[in-house]
């Protein structure tokens, strides 16, 4: 089962934690978001950054 999945869980079984499951969720996308920011982007910059001053 995965946090979404765990939230609306929780959700269904106490309604008035409502705000609480998504501050949750919200936290777990921000993670996410970074983790791919990281993962993605940032590499690709070093690595072009690597093949430039290979070049000159």
């Amino acid at each position: 089962m995965n946090l979404n999945e765990q939230c609306l869980l929780r959700y269904l079984k106490h309604p008035d934690e409502l705000s609480f499951s998504t501050e949750i969720l919200k936290l777990n996308n921000k993670i996410l978001e970074q983790k791919f920011i990281t993962k993605n982007i940032l590499a690709n910059i070093s690595l072009n950054d690597y093949t430039d001053m290979a070049r000159a």
